[in-house]
């Protein structure tokens, strides 16, 4: 009988003695096999981790269904192959599951401000402008061209024809006037 005919019939040997509980028997049986188990796996997977969880998945399997193997069907290490290739397979499909991702045209376009954020919106600025009603109208017109029409406070002095420093402690007036007007 040569070497691999007698590493065979040991290794039926050790599975049908896991089956009846054997550590040590399930301990040499990861010892003759492992090596060439996790360089399958790690040919098929490209990825080191993923190879040894495979082959970890594959040896518990063995611990819990070694009662199953049928030395009449194969042997034991076509059985530890098989059992292999069935967990790298279904790794493999997991993996491309995970891996999915949306297209660029799959995604929802932003929905805009809600209800609530509309009305509370609404409710904000009905309050300044119930409040710039309050103020004097030389406060409010250079408010209302500063922050409303984009003017620049050198181009509201102009408009109104009015200093530069006087339109500057009109707008920090305003805006204090405001300020309180809102707290209220």
């Amino acid at each position: 009988m040569d070497d691999s005919r007698a590493e065979l019939e040991q290794g039926d040997a050790l599975v049908q003695a896991c089956a009846r509980g054997d550590r040590r028997a399930f301990h040499q049986l990861y010892v003759n096999e492992a090596p060439r188990m996790l360089a399958l796996a790690r040919r098929f997977t490209g990825d080191a981790s993923l190879a040894e969880d495979a082959l970890q998945d594959t040896f518990v399997q063995v611990w819990k269904n070694a009662g199953r193997f049928r030395s009449q069907r194969g042997s034991a290490r076509t059985w530890l192959f098989g059992l292999l290739r069935y967990r790298l397979i279904n790794q493999h499909h997991r993996s491309r599951r995970e891996a999915f991702e949306p297209l660029p045209g799959d995604q929802w376009p932003d929905p805009g401000p809600s209800p609530e954020q509309c009305s509370l919106e609404n409710d904000q600025r009905r309050a300044i402008i119930d409040c710039l009603q309050t103020l004097q109208m030389d406060r409010r017109r250079p408010i209302l061209m500063a922050f409303y029409q984009g003017f620049t406070y050198e181009q509201i002095a102009d408009t109104l024809a009015v200093p530069l420093g006087t339109i500057k402690s009109r707008v920090r007036s305003g805006l204090k006037g405001l300020q309180e007007c809102l707290r209220l």
